[in-house]
């Protein structure tokens, strides 16, 4: 049976993904300029890779229920990126949160904010990759539902993110693109990544640097 026009695009998103999977993310930064998310947002939650498509929430207010909503409409594989519109004191992500994205199947959760529970984000049982802004023991409230816009172009740490975008993660950064942007250049990045390992071994064995550095 041939596949439907989204069902290829669906398969050819995720082969890329599973290739993103194996890059080291500076080696992008090799090769791109946009699309990487200011530093001060880091890893906060499991110490491992996060890559997945985004799916984005809006907050307005600090409203709890609004996040909850989200949760509830991610997909396996998903990223969940919460723009807080610059409250950078009201945490909407901690331990229930958390458990409850994982259990939704979802690849991690990037917030321009706060968030809370740290230690539970670590935890191997429950938590997953969580990147953020920092700590705070100030969270969301139970309000109406209203204070939250799903699945909408949001910033986060100075990149536009829009529903469907990829997000990749780990200890070095976040960045944040859409698909094609990343498929033009991930093929150069698997090349530069083989190439390494035996740049590094000539450079420890002491051969001219001269001639193994880019110099102009």
């Amino acid at each position: 049976m041939s596949l439907t026009a989204p069902d290829q695009v669906a398969l050819r998103q995720a082969e890329l993904l599973e290739r993103l999977q194996q890059v080291d993310l500076p080696t992008l930064g090799h090769l791109l300029e946009d699309g990487f998310v200011d530093p001060a947002i880091r890893r906060l939650g499991q110490p491992r890779r996060m890559a997945g498509t985004a799916a984005t929430l809006a907050l307005d207010a600090p409203d709890a229920t609004a996040v909850n909503r989200a949760l509830v409409a991610l997909r396996p594989g998903e990223v969940l990126v919460v723009d807080m519109r610059g409250d950078h004191t009201h945490a909407p992500i901690g331990a229930v949160t958390v458990a409850a994205a994982r259990a939704r199947g979802a690849a991690g959760i990037l917030v321009d904010g706060v968030v809370t529970d740290v230690d539970a984000l670590t935890d191997s049982s429950s938590g997953l990759p969580v990147h953020a802004r920092g700590t705070s023991c100030l969270t969301t409230k139970r309000l109406g539902g209203e204070g939250g816009k799903h699945q909408v172009p949001v910033h986060i740490g100075g990149v536009r993110v829009a529903p469907g975008d990829i997000v990749l993660g780990d200890a070095n950064g976040v960045i944040a693109l859409p698909p094609g942007a990343l498929a033009a250049v991930v093929r150069q990045a698997e090349l530069s990544d083989a190439a390494e390992p035996g740049l590094l071994t000539r450079i420890r064995a002491g051969e001219d640097l001269r001639t193994l550095l880019h110099l102009g």
